[in-house]
């Protein structure tokens, strides 16, 4: 049995790391409330900004093409995995990274190449341990997402998909659906051919597009413009995810430390009950012998 010492010295040290749980608890509940508000307000622009550029595209039917609408036979795809920097989150990052494996293994089945763009340092780790082919890479995008981050993000992918012969990338994050519950998703960032079924002629017809100086001289910036909002809106519910995890994981490991010590304190207890029982023993043994 551990002496009264070691007990103490092992009670100190869950109380300190309760501290540091309840610490951590509470700054992710600062940072949830603003990431969640964030994601909340987002979603109905984004909506409608698919909306509109699905109308766009619709409009500019077979006429107008774009190097961003170009749907090739798929021989070769990047996998962006959008991750958290920093653990402390619950399985966020390990249910991301369990359907990132399962959605790999199904693209090389179906006889696709795939490349894996990491974006935040889990990911990266997670690549790398997996011996995927590595395209580069990002950490701290989740840390303070920001529109002009998203932008020369999604600027890279057109890069990427343009000039290394991508005929898919696609982007797995997290979607944020409450503090307590978030799940792996992923899209097709490129090409944004998925817009062309968004519309249909009636609503077309409805619509009453007009577009100066033409769906021409526009097209390419608002498909940059969709890539960069699907990125950021990615980033928001990654972030949000993030911190309603941490927030959500660190409050039961402080509700879990509370019953360590309550099991510990019982502990010292029977330890310090017997030690005395054991002083009483050797005190009456030696009054008996003399």
């Amino acid at each position: 049995m551990p002496s009264l010492k070691d007990i103490r010295r092992r009670i100190g040290s869950v109380k300190n790391t309760q501290k540091i749980t309840r610490a951590m608890k509470l700054v992710a509940a600062a940072k949830f409330a603003r990431a969640s508000a964030s994601v909340v307000a987002s979603r109905p622009y984004g909506e409608a900004f698919d909306a509109m550029v699905g109308h766009l595209v619709a409009a500019a039917g077979e006429d107008v093409s774009s190097p961003l609408l170009v749907e090739n036979p798929e021989a070769r795809a990047l996998v962006v995995v959008l991750s958290t920097d920093r653990g402390f989150c619950g399985g966020l990052n390990t249910n991301l990274f369990k359907q990132t494996v399962q959605f790999i293994n199904k693209k090389k089945a179906a006889g696709v190449a795939v490349e894996v763009l990491p974006w935040g340092r889990r990911a990266r780790q997670f690549g790398a341990k997996n011996a995927y082919t590595l395209q580069g890479g990002r950490e701290k995008v989740l840390e303070k997402p920001n529109y002009e981050q998203a932008k020369e993000l999604a600027g890279e992918l057109v890069k990427h998909f343009a000039g290394s012969g991508y005929d898919r990338v696609y982007l797995g994050f997290v979607e944020f659906k409450s503090a307590m519950s978030q799940a792996p998703k992923f899209i097709q960032v490129l090409p944004v051919g998925n817009l062309k079924k968004a519309t249909s002629g009636a609503e077309l017809a409805d619509a009453n597009i007009l577009v100066e100086p033409g769906i021409k001289q526009i097209l390419d910036g608002v498909l940059k413009r969709e890539v960069a909002s699907l990125v950021f809106r990615s980033m928001l519910e990654g972030a949000a995810s993030e911190h309603g995890a941490r927030m959500t994981a660190m409050d039961s490991a402080t509700n879990n430390a509370n019953e360590v010590l309550r099991r510990m304190k019982i502990q010292y207890n029977r330890a310090r009950q017997a030690a005395i029982t054991k002083e009483l023993i050797e005190i009456t043994s030696g009054a008996q012998a003399i």
